[in-house]
C-alpha cells in the first residue's frame, strides 16, 4: 500500500484531502437547501428551484467572462481565492431569511466555485501523466466519496435538529481546507506558459463543445438527484428522509470500493466503449428511479447509477486533458464543465415542473429518452475525433 501512495507526488494528496473535506458539502448543499428553502417558502417548488438556479447560472456567466484567468494566474492563487468566497458565503447561509439574501449568498458561492474545478483538473494535468490520469481523477473520486460517508446521515440530523448548524459546519470544513491549501498546496503551473494565453483554433473549442453537449443529459440526471427527487421522495415515500441518506450511504461505499478498481480494470479497453456502457447504466438507473417504489428497485437504481459515473466521468476528465493544450487546460477544463453548470441552473426548474405537473415517471422517463441520445451523440463524437493518437505523438 505505501508503494502505491508513492505512485503519487504531494498535490495528488492534497488534492484527495480537500475532496474529501469539501465532498460532505457538495453532497449536502443542494439537497438539503433545497429542502430547507421549500419549507421557507411555503412548499413553493417553482420558487425554490429558480432560486437554487442562480449559482449555476453564476458559474456560467463568469465562466465565459473570466474563465481566461484560470489559466494567467497560478493554480494554486486561483484555488485559495475561490474557497474563501465559499466561505464566505456558507456564513452567509447561517443568516440568510429572505429569498433576496438566498439568491444573493448563492450567488457568491457561484463566484467561488467557477474557478475551483477547473484549477484542480487543470493542476492534475500539469502533473500526472496522461496514463495514470483516470486513475488519479478515480483516486480523488473515491477521496470524495469518503469524505462524504457519513455526510446524508449527519446532514439529515443537523437539519431535523437545527438547520443553520449544517451551513455552520460546512463553513468549517472549508476553512480546514483553506488553511491546509495555504500552507502546503505547491503551484504547478507550467513555467513556460505565458501570462497572455494564446489565441486557439476553433478546431479544439468546437471539440469540446460537442463532448460537453453529449454530457449534458447525464448532468441533467445529477440536477434531478439533487434537488427534485428529495422532494418525490418526500411526496411519495414514507420516512423519505432516511431512505434518502440510505441510497446516498450505499452510492458513496459503491464509489469508495469499486471506484479506483474498476477504472484500472477498464483501461485496456477503447475510451469510447467504456463510456458508452457507463450512458446504457445510467439510462437503466433512470428507469428503476421514476417507476419503482420498493426499496430493492431503488437500490439496484442507486447501484446502476454509480456504476454508470464511474465509467463516465472519468474517463471523460481523461479525454479532456488529452485534447487540451498546455496553455488552455484550466480554460479547456472550465468550459467542458459547463454542462454541468447549464443543467444545474435549468434543469431544477424544468424537472420541477415535470414533476408537479405529470409525476416523477414522466420526468424520470424524460431523462432516460435524453441520456441514450446522449449517448449515441457521445459515442459518434469521440469515434470522429479519437484525440489521443495524436497527443500520444505529442508526448513520446
Amino acid at each position: 500500500m505505501r508503494k502505491y501512495f508513492k505512485q503519487f507526488p504531494l498535490v495528488v494528496w492534497i488534492q484527495a484531502e480537500g475532496h474529501a473535506l469539501t465532498s460532505f458539502i457538495s453532497i449536502i448543499l443542494l439537497p438539503f437547501l433545497t429542502l430547507y428553502m421549500y419549507d421557507q417558502f411555503e412548499n413553493n417548488l417553482i420558487v425554490t428551484t429558480l432560486i437554487i438556479g442562480v449559482q449555476p447560472f453564476t458559474e456560467i456567466l463568469f465562466t465565459f467572462l473570466l474563465g481566461g484567468w484560470i489559466d494567467r494566474f497560478g493554480r494554486r492563487s486561483v484555488m485559495l481565492g475561490s474557497l474563501l468566497f465559499q466561505l464566505g458565503a456558507m456564513i452567509g447561509f447561517i443568516f440568510a431569511s429572505s429569498i433576496w439574501a438566498f439568491l444573493f449568498f448563492l450567488f457568491i458561492n457561484g463566484l467561488g466555485r467557477f474557478v475551483y474545478i477547473p484549477a484542480a483538473r487543470a493542476q492534475i494535468s500539469d502533473t500526472i501523466h496522461h496514463e495514470k490520469q483516470s486513475e488519479t481523477f478515480a483516486l480523488l473520486n473515491t477521496a470524495s466519496s469518503i469524505g462524504a460517508l457519513g455526510g446524508p446521515l449527519l446532514g439529515a440530523f443537523l437539519f431535523q435538529y437545527n438547520e443553520k448548524l449544517l451551513f455552520a459546519w460546512m463553513a468549517l470544513l472549508i476553512l480546514i481546507y483553506t488553511l491546509i491549501c495555504l500552507r502546503w498546496l505547491p503551484e504547478s503551473k507550467p513555467a513556460g506558459v505565458k501570462k497572455e494565453v494564446k489565441k486557439q483554433n476553433s478546431t479544439g473549442y468546437k471539440k469540446l463543445g460537442w463532448l460537453a453537449c453529449g454530457m449534458l443529459p447525464l448532468s441533467l440526471f445529477h440536477a434531478q438527484m439533487e434537488t427534485n427527487w428529495p422532494v418525490f421522495l418526500k411526496e411519495n415515500i414514507g420516512n423519505y428522509l432516511f431512505l434518502f441518506s440510505l441510497l446516498e450511504t450505499i452510492g458513496t461505499i459503491v464509489f469508495i470500493l469499486f471506484e479506483v478498481v474498476l477504472i484500472n480494470r477498464t483501461q485496456k479497453f477503447a475510451r469510447r466503449h467504456v463510456i458508452l456502457a457507463g450512458y446504457l447504466l445510467y439510462a437503466l438507473a433512470a428507469i428503476g428511479f421514476g417507476f419503482s417504489y420498493h426499496l430493492s428497485g431503488f437500490i439496484l437504481s442507486q447501484l446502476l447509477f454509480c456504476v454508470g459515473a464511474i465509467l463516465t466521468l472519468n474517463h471523460m476528465q481523461t479525454t479532456v486533458s488529452l485534447l487540451a493544450p498546455d496553455e488552455n487546460k484550466g480554460r479547456y477544463f472550465a468550459l467542458f464543465g459547463l454542462h454541468w453548470d447549464l443543467s444545474r441552473s435549468l434543469g431544477p426548474l424544468l424537472g420541477g415542473l415535470l414533476l408537479s405537473q405529470f409525476g416523477g415517471e414522466a420526468l424520470f422517463l424524460t431523462v432516460t429518452i435524453l441520456i441514450l441520445i446522449g449517448g449515441l451523440s457521445q459515442t459518434k463524437a469521440l469515434n470522429l475525433m479519437d484525440p489521443e493518437p495524436d497527443r500520444l505523438k505529442e508526448t513520446g
